[in-house]
């Protein structure tokens, strides 16, 4: 696990890397929302990159130090001049089945598997090992440290709240664009007049204990899953039936509910053929 005195981020990483070495930054942004996914992205870099974009390069700093305006802007120009990189999202569904920390490494993993370019070593925020395949070493605090872990600071955290600005225009009333699915008294307030979300976190207790459930909802579901006659109607099932429900079930209705629907995939699966689609 790495530590650094307090150098300029890019010449943290660069005494930190071989040389003629790819490298990259692994960070997330919403682990600790509400609502909303969590969002892991990937930086890549290398000594062509440096050379040629060093003086942007010195100004990426952790995305929470960084205005708005100013994130969004650093966040195309390493779009633009990045070697690579990596964005990848994991939903609420799946961070309520797996558990936060769970779902945060495997966006962490999807986002170095979508890289077109494979660094050499990565550098991971935190003190959590996503597993990658990749030489890894973790960087406690390294958004602050490093700057490949910064640009992916900057990537996640723009990327999300252009996710939840678009969440607040398709689901009005939250404030999305304002909290961006953190726990604030806004978002509280908004949450105690009008019940959970589809997009909501049902297995973090101040939202569960804010919930508008419906059981009526949750048996019409039953039913529906029930009549669920192929793998293909299974797919459907969960996209145009689970998920807009999702707000307004208990936890541990989902669960059963997800029993059944691994029950009844099985029955259908061997006719079929694979479902792709994780309930």
């Amino acid at each position: 696990m790495l530590k650094g005195a307090k150098l300029n981020p890019l010449d943290w990483d660069l005494g930190n890397v071989p040389p003629g070495v790819a490298w990259g930054g692994v960070d997330e942004a919403g682990r600790g929302a509400w609502a909303g996914p969590v969002v892991a992205a990937c930086a890549v870099l290398d000594a062509e990159t440096v050379h040629k974009w060093g003086h942007v390069l010195r100004g990426v700093r952790d995305s929470k130090k960084l205005k708005p305006e100013r994130r969004e802007v650093l966040a195309a120009e390493l779009k633009a001049l990045l070697p690579a990189y990596g964005i990848a999202e994991v939903d609420p569904m799946s961070i309520d089945r797996e558990n936060i920390l769970e779902a945060t490494l495997m966006a962490m993993r999807q986002a170095v598997m979508g890289l077109v370019l494979r660094p050499r070593l990565l550098f991971i925020d935190g003190d959590k090992a996503p597993r990658t395949g990749l030489p890894e070493r973790l960087v406690v605090d390294g958004d602050a440290l490093s700057c490949a872990i910064g640009a992916a600071s900057i990537l996640a955290k723009a990327h999300r709240d252009a996710l939840m600005v678009r969440l607040e225009a398709a689901h009005p009333g939250y404030g999305f664009d304002r909290h961006k699915g953190y726990g604030t008294a806004h978002h509280q307030e908004r949450l105690r007049e009008l019940g959970a979300s589809p997009f909501h976190r049902i297995s973090y207790a101040p939202v569960a204990g804010l919930q508008r459930v419906d059981e009526a909802l949750r048996e019409a579901l039953h039913q529906s899953l029930a009549r669920c006659a192929s793998v293909d109607e299974l797919r459907t099932w969960v996209e145009l039936e689970l998920r807009p429900a999702y707000g307004r079930l208990k936890l541990v209705w989902v669960e059963t509910l997800r029993r059944r629907y691994a029950d009844r995939l099985a029955v259908l699966a061997s006719g079929d053929g694979p479902a792709g689609v994780e309930a």
